[in-house]
């Protein structure tokens, strides 16, 4: 569970606030936009989430979705919004022959850890770009 209180608006502020700093990164480096990118859609989704079953804090929901708001598991963010059939996530194997699986993916950002194959990220990166532009539709 989060240590710090977080809302519902700090959610939808979190997701528009990264999501602008996302679109408009003007840095090399592509690990720390893809870590934006990553906080971006979790935020949103949380934010989604607490809307749709109306409450403001996590503290409110009941024990089953206090799970989902407090993990990083874009699967079952995207479950809980009634989106996980429309997007996929690959789980991908990293420099050191580990398996990512989505509710690791900010590690790999956070701590820039290489995929074994390149394009293992840019597909993640894809889908996660794709999830954005649709909470950035329904926000």
């Amino acid at each position: 569970m989060a240590k710090l209180t977080t809302n519902r608006k700090n959610y939808e502020k979190a997701f528009r606030k990264h999501a602008h700093a996302y679109e408009n990164w003007n840095d090399p480096s592509k690990e720390s936009q893809r870590l934006l990118l990553c906080y971006c859609v979790e935020c949103g989704l949380k934010y989604l989430i607490m809307k749709d079953n109306r409450i403001y804090e996590i503290k409110q929901a009941n024990e089953e979705l206090k799970k989902v708001l407090t993990s990083h598991n874009f699967k079952e963010l995207l479950k809980a919004v009634r989106r996980a059939g429309i997007y996929h996530f690959n789980n991908f194997m990293t420099e050191y022959g580990e398996t990512v699986i989505p509710s690791e993916y900010h590690q790999v950002c956070r701590y820039c850890i290489l995929p074994k194959v390149k394009n293992d990220l840019e597909e993640f990166n894809k889908t996660l770009e794709e999830i954005k532009d649709w909470i950035g539709e329904v926000i």
